[in-house]
């Protein structure tokens, strides 16, 4: 019996990778596997994590915000779509972290008016926004937009469900913007 126990600690240690070798392995998977892989050890949950760049948030898990932000070190980009907590305060405590996004969904929402003037605030880094199926999309929320987010490359504004007229001041307001999605904007260029 202690021969095997020896035995398996030797193939073990034969199987032993470095982290980053690890690291390499994991962002060729699909995010789906990352979920199992993180049940196999403590140590596969914290590179899995690491590895990590897009969540979608379902729950309000406000409380419990800043030790996500320290278990997902390397966030990039938040999908808020599913959220249905109150996205200001959300917003406002994503402020605080030490995140960097590039890209944020808000989708399915009303504009975040102040929560967006306070991720602005701390966070020049969002390049890609999305605010589709939105309940109404106005000029005073592009005017928002583009003040809040003015190195934005990528804007959708799809589907809202009312938009006013002559809103048209996105080429003006976001120098840098390459990719707009204007789908289903009807009243957008009247």
């Amino acid at each position: 019996m202690k021969g095997l126990s020896k035995k398996r600690k030797t193939m073990a240690s034969e199987l032993y990778l470095p982290e980053d070798c690890w690291e390499h392995v994991i962002k060729f998977l699909n995010h789906h596997s990352l979920e199992s892989l993180s049940v196999v050890s403590k140590n596969l949950l914290f590179i899995t994590n690491r590895c990590r760049s897009s969540i979608k948030i379902c729950d309000p898990t406000i409380p419990f915000l800043r030790g996500f932000f320290h278990r997902f070190t390397n966030l990039t980009s938040l999908d808020l779509t599913c959220f249905h907590g109150d996205l200001d305060t959300f917003l406002r405590q994503i402020s605080f972290s030490t995140v960097h996004l590039k890209s944020l969904n808000v989708s399915y929402h009303t504009i975040p008016k102040d929560g967006f003037q306070s991720l602005a605030a701390k966070m020049k880094t969002v390049t890609s926004l999305i605010c589709s199926n939105m309940l109404s999309v106005g000029k005073t929320d592009l005017t928002n937009i583009a003040e809040c987010f003015p190195f934005l490359e990528e804007l959708d504004i799809s589907y809202p469900k009312i938009i006013e007229s002559n809103t048209n001041i996105l080429p003006l307001a976001l120098p840098k913007l390459r990719n707009v999605n204007l789908s289903g904007n009807y009243n957008f260029f009247k």
